[in-house]
């Protein structure tokens, strides 16, 4: 993946639309800004960013679009799909 484009934000500084969950946590963690291991709020409930990018067990949520992100607050990623 090309860590200079920039999935989930456009040239103007607005969500790209149809941006999923799983190409944002993918291109957060290969920039170095995130890893595996950290959480993230979607809908509300907690994942583990590892979980929603590997392993057969991944929850449909990962591939769902972003339609928010809601905070950055101490560096929490919180999204809305």
């Amino acid at each position: 993946m090309n860590i200079t484009f920039d999935p989930l934000w456009d040239e103007r500084g607005e969500l790209r639309r149809g941006c999923t969950v799983g190409e944002a946590l993918t291109w957060l963690t290969n920039c170095g800004s995130h890893s595996a291991g950290e959480t993230v709020y979607i809908n509300g409930e907690l994942y583990k960013i590892g979980r929603l990018l590997y392993g057969p067990d991944r929850p449909a949520v990962a591939d769902k679009p972003i339609a928010r992100v809601c905070d950055g607050y101490y560096h929490r990623l919180t999204f809305r799909v």
